[in-house]
């Protein structure tokens, strides 16, 4: 016969085992990289256009900025979006590339392709 005490051993055995059963976390994929600053992301619901927070690429480096964000980010790639606003319809974000943990942005100013505009 079961007591109040076996009952709080298998509810303390449930809270248990559903508080450190890992927790698969879902994060956004690109699918697209449409310019130097503007990529095409997806999750499992929907699909954002994001514009890269915190840079402001030089013009002359457009093209060659574009081609180095498809090497670093190709598609199906994971990223963490960290939003900052929107812009006309766009998603404003810091994307942080979940392979390496860096962020594009200070990335981008690392190789001189542009301008880190932000305040920490």
């Amino acid at each position: 016969m079961f007591n109040i005490y076996n009952y709080l051993k298998i509810l303390l055995c449930i809270l248990f085992f559903v508080t450190l059963l890992p927790v698969r976390v879902s994060s956004a994929e690109v699918l697209q990289i449409k310019s130097s600053s503007i990529i095409q992301i997806g999750d499992q619901n929907r699909n954002y256009k994001v514009k890269i927070a915190c840079i402001n690429v030089d013009p002359n480096k457009e093209e060659e900025a574009t081609i180095w964000l498809k090497s670093e980010l190709p598609r199906k790639s994971k990223v963490n979006i960290l939003p900052k606003g929107s812009e006309n319809g766009i998603l404003l974000a810091k994307l942080i590339n979940l392979k390496s943990n860096k962020d594009i942005s200070k990335l981008m100013v690392e190789f001189d392709f542009g301008d880190f505009s932000c305040e920490e």
